[in-house]
């Protein structure tokens, strides 16, 4: 245990680099965490290591042929061989290897070769020219003489007792057509075996087997990972789909082999395939998404061809070939949803045809087989997606999510997942209650709306059930992984998300920039508590070995060392987190989402451009966003935008830095600001809690590296620069700043770093006369101080797709931005000459644009922040107005919710702020209600009148329904009204006719009352 306390520093010193060090890390982990399962995967590993060389090779009742499409896999291949010429059944009696060389351009032909030489009996090449997978199986099968034939990929390998293993399967049970290994992942980043396949739950039994005609919830999808009978392959003329690329060629031969197979097919455990994770991602599934084949072909001539083949054969399409393409059509819901930069290379007419076959596909899936379907990380959001947009049926059961309770406002957060608008109704104690606040987010998918979200925000009676009710159908609850079919006491509600006596707060604030860094958001409106809120008890967490720490302690600062027991202890007892960051080190530290105990107020790095949505919507633990411009508040809370936040959690107050930089602004400085955003995909990996990452050695290759240290390393912008009288700083993101040596900078350009530099980063801002950046959101700073601002965007497509954090936005560099935009150097260097020949000021549009993106500019954002906080722990005492009621009376009446629109428009009449011209506009829209709803059933229509006072319209609507149609419930309500209208007459005849038809239904005292009415 000594040990295990202190490995990590131990780690720390060793002089191994730093991934060899995150994988000693991972080891030691598993190891404390699961010492049997370390110790048995250990000598597993070892114990088939010595076997490759002993002599001893069992032997075999059957004969097996592997057939292997062979492309560009030379450093791969060697493990391939490896594993098959040493297993424990005699290779060279029983496995012969079939390599078909589908046109390589690199060294494999040679490596095959040179074992052909070893092993002329067992091993066969093949060449032909480039055409896939599929035709160099196909050319391979030709040529299979063997009882037993699999397609094991050449970029993989098997277990040392694969084949021994198979053969005693084989001997034991002849019922088999079919075998399926278990596939285990081979992660070659970290040279680890992992069981983490989507589909490894097939495999909780050691066996499992199946008729081939019905595998129940079993899937395959993998022909290298699975072993065929020959005999059944000829006898269908089976061959792989040349033309399903660029993937599901496996799918579509499985489920053709399966169709009409007499056998059995076994799931085998002990059955272990390694199927190799590149660390390269240049694997055929990765490199898929980019073929405009996967959007096409696949869907075609893979998905639907075999839902067609089994339904035409069988006349229906077994639940296991269902799944079958379900599973794999879920890759692309996890991949594309939210996500249309992925498919920006698709027309759209191509976009138009996927979809188009997206619903042909769905016509043979039953909504019953989706509602089951739990694999592929498929969740409920996108069961509803499929079954109510892609088949256009409606899902009624349901489920409704408590996602989070604001206990001070009495307010709980509520979601739920409609293909459509439905008629919604939140009930507590029976009683509908409108949100206070809703957002509705459209997931779209592959160009066209796929499901949307509602979440809303509904005020609580601290009593009471709470019900949710959709198009009429009472719906699950969902709450703390639990679900309730009948409703949810209010006080359970309270109960899961009352935290433990550990979060027992003192009422004290934490404030936090970085873990390693302050100098931001929270350091400021930190400065503001302490002049202008001094009992307010609060402190400031940073490690101290930050070099802000003497500072911020000489400044008079309550410190507290991050990831200290100290810290840690302060933490739990703060009622609210302030801080200019969300990461998980400091919005989620313990993991456990503080048990809801703490509101965390997100005062932002800086102004938000681009769509961080799904960022954000990975934080659950969010009560107040801080926004600076009016754009960017109501780019999140716009009714097309893709964050999940309502007006509840975002306020427009500016962020508190801006208070200081305004103050002490300066345009007397000569001084051009170059300050670079970072790149996501060329960092190293997070080590551990906080903001520190690995080295990348191969940094200044990258693109961003070269770009940047050619244009300060260039002669035009030092004679620009000593031209014009400029001094040039370059100012690299924190993230960058580890690898500052690296760019040989010329000695007239200072450094400034947060780290080593001894004043701010808003003395820079402050000081600086114009900024060239990239795309960092520091531009807004500048912009805030009317200074000119030149963008230099080199990597503007990449940029937005796979190397950074987030997508496209509302804001256009060159709509929007502070300057102009350059993609090329000669184009940042002319617009940095152009601004400089005018003194550096800034020229038209730029300089309108800085004077109307800002609604503050009045030293006061500290102050608003400060009461937006405040206001978190105020009661809530607004009500819902007037016209929302009647907004959501209107849906249920297009909904045809009869009941619930009544319901809502009672309620508006009630209100108390209601005024004469809306009591006339609702009272008209109740008698159209009236009129019109319930004209299918005068039993209701009657009582609705009874209730209204219009006693006489509802007897008359009763005394016009004859024959069949009435009903015992009507006869007895049309009794009831004929008395208390006078109509005695009326009432006799209609007992008398009550007994007559319905006497089984008749009591004693319904003969009775007959008598007294016809003695009146």
């Amino acid at each position: 245990m000594e040990f295990f306390m202190s490995y990590k520093k131990i780690i720390k010193v060793l002089s191994i680099d730093n991934d060899k060090k995150m994988v000693l890390k991972r080891r030691i982990n598993k190891l404390k965490r699961d010492p049997k399962g370390f110790l048995g995967d250990s000598y597993k590993k070892r114990s088939n290591q010595a076997r490759k060389y002993l002599p001893i090779k069992y032997s075999s009742s059957n004969h097996f042929t592997v057939v292997s499409a062979v492309y560009n896999v030379e450093d791969y291949i060697e493990d391939y061989f490896d594993s098959l010429i040493n297993q424990s059944l005699s290779f060279k009696k029983y496995i012969k290897l079939i390599l078909v060389d589908d046109g390589s351009t690199d060294g494999s032909a040679t490596i095959i070769k040179k074992w052909q030489r070893k092993y002329p009996n067992n091993i066969t090449y093949l060449y032909k020219d480039n055409g896939g997978q599929a035709s160099a199986r196909n050319m391979g099968i030709d040529l299979v003489t063997s009882e037993w034939v699999t397609f094991i990929d050449p970029d993989d390998f098997v277990d040392i007792d694969y084949f021994y293993t198979l053969n005693s399967i084989l001997e034991n049970d002849n019922s088999l057509n079919m075998i399926v290994a278990n596939i285990q992942l081979f992660m070659e980043e970290f040279n680890e075996i992992r069981n983490r396949h989507p589909l490894r739950n097939r495999f909780k039994n050691i066996k499992t087997r199946l008729p081939a005609m019905d595998l129940k919830s079993h899937i395959n999808l993998s022909a290298a990972a699975s072993i065929f009978k020959t005999s059944i392959i000829n006898e269908k003329f089976l061959q792989f789909g040349e033309d399903v690329k660029p993937t599901f060629e496996d799918g579509k031969f499985i489920a053709e082999y399966l169709l009409r197979n007499d056998g059995n097919v076994l799931f085998s455990k002990d059955l272990i395939y390694l199927y190799r994770k590149r660390n390269d991602k240049s694997s055929t599934v990765d490199k898929s998404w980019e073929d405009k084949r996967k959007y096409r072909d696949i869907l075609k001539k893979g998905y639907l061809a075999i839902l067609s083949i089994y339904n035409n054969d069988l006349g229906y399409v077994p639940n296991h070939i269902q799944r079958t393409v379900l599973y794999d059509i879920s890759w692309y819901l996890r991949l594309l949803v939210d996500n249309p930069e992925k498919t920006l290379f698709l027309s759209c007419e191509e976009e138009n045809i996927f979809h188009k076959l997206i619903e042909d596909i769905f016509y043979y899936i039953d909504s019953e087989v989706i509602l089951d379907f739990d694999l592929a990380g498929i969740w409920f959001a996108f069961k509803v997606g499929m079954i109510e947009t892609f088949k256009n049926d409606r899902v009624f059961n349901q489920i409704v999510y408590i996602e989070n309770i604001d206990r001070e406002k009495e307010q709980i957060l509520i979601s739920y997942f409609t293909g459509h608008q439905r008629a919604v109704s939140f009930r507590f104690d029976g009683k509908d209650v409108i949100p206070i606040y809703q957002k509705v987010i459209k997931h779209d998918f592959v160009g066209q709306n796929f499901v949307n979200e509602f979440r809303s925000w509904v005020s609580y009676s601290s009593k009471g059930k709470f019900e949710v009710f959709i198009d009429g159908n009472k719906s699950r609850i969902s709450l703390k992984g639990k679900q309730y079919k009948d409703g949810v006491e209010v006080e359970e509600i309270i109960g899961k998300f009352s935290p433990s006596i550990q979060y027992k707060t003192d009422g004290s604030w934490l404030l936090m920039d970085r873990d390693t860094q302050a100098d931001d958001n929270a350091e400021s409106f930190y400065r503001y508590l302490m002049i202008n809120h001094p009992n307010q008890k609060i402190c400031f967490a940073l490690r101290r070995s930050s070099p802000d720490w003497n500072r911020l302690e000489h400044a008079g600062f309550n410190l507290v060392d991050f990831g200290t027991k100290e810290f840690e202890k302060k933490l739990k007892l703060s009622s609210k987190i302030i801080s200019s960051h969300l990461d998980k080190y400091i919005n989620n530290y313990f993991g456990d989402e503080y048990e809801y105990s703490k509101k965390f107020v997100f005062l932002q790095h800086g102004v938000i451009m681009n769509d961080l949505s799904d960022w954000f919507s990975s934080k659950n633990n969010l009560q107040c966003l801080i926004t600076t411009t009016t754009d960017e508040y109501s780019s999140i809370l716009d009714k097309d935008s893709r964050y999940k936040l309502t007006e509840k959690e975002v306020v427009l107050t500016g962020i508190p830095r801006h208070d200081n930089l305004l103050a002490d602004n300066s345009n007397s400085n000569k001084i051009i600001l170059i300050m670079p955003t970072w790149r996501k995909g060329i960092m190293g990996d997070t080590i551990g809690m906080g903001n520190t990452r690995t080295i990348n050695s191969e940094f200044m290759n990258t693109s961003y590296a070269k770009h940047w240290s050619d244009l300060l390393n260039s002669n035009e912008l030092e004679e620009l620069s000593r031209h014009y009288g400029y001094e040039v700083i370059f100012a690299p993101h924190a993230n960058i700043e580890p690898y500052l040596p690296n760019f040989e900078l010329p000695e007239y350009i200072s450094v400034w770093t947060a780290t080593h530099s001894d004043f701010s980063m808003q003395k820079l801002f402050q000081t600086a006369r114009l900024m060239i950046t990239d795309y960092s959101s520091v531009a807004f700073e500048m912009g805030l101080l009317n200074k000119y601002v030149l963008y230099y965007q080199f990597d503007q497509e990449e940029f937005f797709t796979v190397s950074h954090l987030f997508k496209k936005g509302y804001f256009s560099y060159v709509e929007n931005g502070f300057g102009p935009v350059a993609t090329t150097q000669e184009g940042i260097l002319g617009n940095l000459e152009a601004v400089l020949k005018n003194g550096g000021e800034p020229l038209e549009p730029y300089r309108t644009r800085m004077i109307e993106t800002f609604p503050f500019r009045d030293g006061e954002n500290c102050e608003r922040v400060y009461e937006a906080i405040l206001d978190l722990d105020r009661p809530d005492t607004s009500e819902v107005s007037v016209d929302t009621i009647m907004e959501y009376a209107q849906q249920a009446i297009t909904h045809e919710a009869w009941d619930l629109a009544l319901e809502r428009i009672d309620n508006a009449l009630q209100h108390s702020d209601i005024n004469q011209a809306q009591l006339e506009v609702i009272n008209r829209t109740k008698e159209q209600v009236i009129q019109t709803g319930y004209q299918d059933d005068p039993v209701k229509l009657a009582n609705i009148l009874w209730h209204e006072k219009r006693l006489g319209e509802g007897l008359e609507k009763l005394k016009q329904v004859q024959g069949t149609e009435l009903t015992d419930e009507l006869l007895r309500l049309r009794i009831k009204l004929a008395i208390l209208s006078n109509d005695f007459i009326l009432a006799r005849d209609s007992q008398k006719m009550l007994l007559e038809e319905y006497s089984d239904n008749c009591t004693i005292e319904d003969w009775q009352f007959y008598a007294q009415l016809a003695n009146i």
